[in-house]
């Protein structure tokens, strides 16, 4: 019997899928979260700070009646300094690839999605190579070494653990920590630890959640750093791509305030220069390029993300395995 005509390749042409697309983004980073921001008018200046060490000296003396009271006084220290470092970075858009565009492909929000979000990625690879790692908090401990690591659920003692760094922060800064960052390896030792599933396991149907932890830890939020990079190059065969935690074994016991002020310590603080980039942490621009016959979707940002008060952390390195 001679086939149907005419056949389905007759009558049908395929085309681009208007209502789905297929892609791949984090969906959230933490670096922002971690240090306050501050906006600054100028690119660099100098950070105040008070010598810790003649806020908590007993000084106050008896005083005789007739007499003068005892005098005292403290230091200031202003050699510490912020600069903000612009990074950049442009996708091209000529004339002829945005005029033979079709739906859902959009040339402006694909380009401003791109570049925004590696910016955002640019602060969290920055974040945790510069502060998730040994040297520099005042107080570093080593999982297998220091204690026993979280993942051995026989002998571990991760609460009793954390409590040690809170305790040792307070005593250097008179204040507890409020944060603790780690990687998702970590978090999820941490889920399944009998300490913890033994004090909620008669909540919430038993499911330990990161507010749950939190509470149990008497800290303010517990931060889970699951983003992912490559440092493959550009023209490697996607089969062949690597993709590795930003923030993986490691975790930061910190403390920082709720909103920058006088007279307040913190970890840390990210400096975001508001002249060069207007109200948010980063700007993104269209500018045209007409000789080229091309847009460039740019995203800028000038930041200095900067450890300040260094005994406020307490790092716990390799916690698992």
């Amino acid at each position: 019997m001679a086939g149907l005509q005419p056949d389905v390749g007759d009558v049908h042409v395929d085309k681009l899928l208007t209502t789905i697309s297929w892609g791949y983004k984090n969906l959230s980073y933490i670096a922002d979260q971690i240090f306050p921001t501050i906006f600054v008018d100028k690119q660099s200046d100098i950070i105040p700070k008070y010598t810790k060490s003649y806020w908590f000296r007993d000084e106050a003396k008896e005083r005789a009646p007739g007499t003068k009271g005892a005098r005292s006084g403290y230091a200031v220290d202003n050699t510490n300094t912020y600069f903000c470092i612009g990074f950049a970075l442009g996708k091209e858009i000529p004339d002829e690839v945005r005029l033979n565009t079709d739906v859902p492909y959009d040339m402006d929000r694909d380009a401003t999605n791109w570049v925004t979000d590696m910016l955002m990625r640019r602060r969290e690879v920055s974040f945790a190579a510069d502060f998730m790692k040994t040297s520099v908090w005042t107080t570093d401990v080593v999982g297998g070494t220091n204690f026993t690591k979280w993942s051995d659920y026989g002998t571990s003692d991760p609460i009793g653990d954390i409590r040690t760094g809170m305790r040792s922060v307070r005593q250097k800064i008179g204040m507890r920590p409020n944060s603790l960052i780690m990687g998702e390896i970590i978090w999820n030792r941490l889920q399944d630890h009998p300490d913890f599933v033994d004090r909620v396991k008669y909540t919430q149907l038993g499911v330990i959640t990161r507010d749950l932890v939190a509470g149990v830890l008497e800290l303010t939020r517990l931060l889970v750093g699951e983003a992912i990079y490559t440092t493959s190059l550009e023209g490697t065969a996607e089969a062949s791509v690597s993709y590795t935690d930003i923030v993986d074994d490691d975790a930061l016991l910190i403390y920082t305030p709720a909103s920058p002020g006088l007279f307040i310590p913190s970890g840390g603080y990210t400096f975001i220069w508001r002249p060069a980039i207007g109200a948010g942490t980063q700007f993104i621009r269209r500018i045209r390029k007409e000789e080229e016959k091309c847009d460039v979707i740019e995203g800028m940002s000038y930041y200095d993300q900067k450890a300040l008060a260094t005994d406020a952390g307490y790092f716990f390195s390799d916690a698992v395995d």
